[in-house]
């Protein structure tokens, strides 16, 4: 992950935009202040994260994570309740 400084990123802006795309590496702008720095990622992957975000608000990663565990390691597709996934 890069670090940079307001200056830097403005110099090169198209560069750091081009970057984050193709890298799918956050770069931290970081500001003077205390709680002033930034975060420059590409929209693909916000919306990733927001996708995430969501799945665990509604407790689908939970059944996730349960049927990962499960010992049996097989789930009949016909047993899914797609309504209430």
């Amino acid at each position: 992950m890069d670090i940079m400084s307001p200056t830097d990123a403005r110099k090169d802006f198209y560069s750091v935009l081009k970057r984050v795309n193709e890298d799918h590496q956050p770069v931290i702008i970081n500001g003077s202040k205390e709680n002033s720095n930034a975060v420059i990622i590409s929209q693909e992957d916000w919306q990733s994260i927001q996708e995430t975000l969501f799945l665990e608000q509604t407790g689908v990663m939970d059944k996730v994570r349960k049927r990962e565990t499960d010992e049996s390691g097989f789930t009949d597709i016909d047993d899914l309740d797609w309504d209430n996934i």
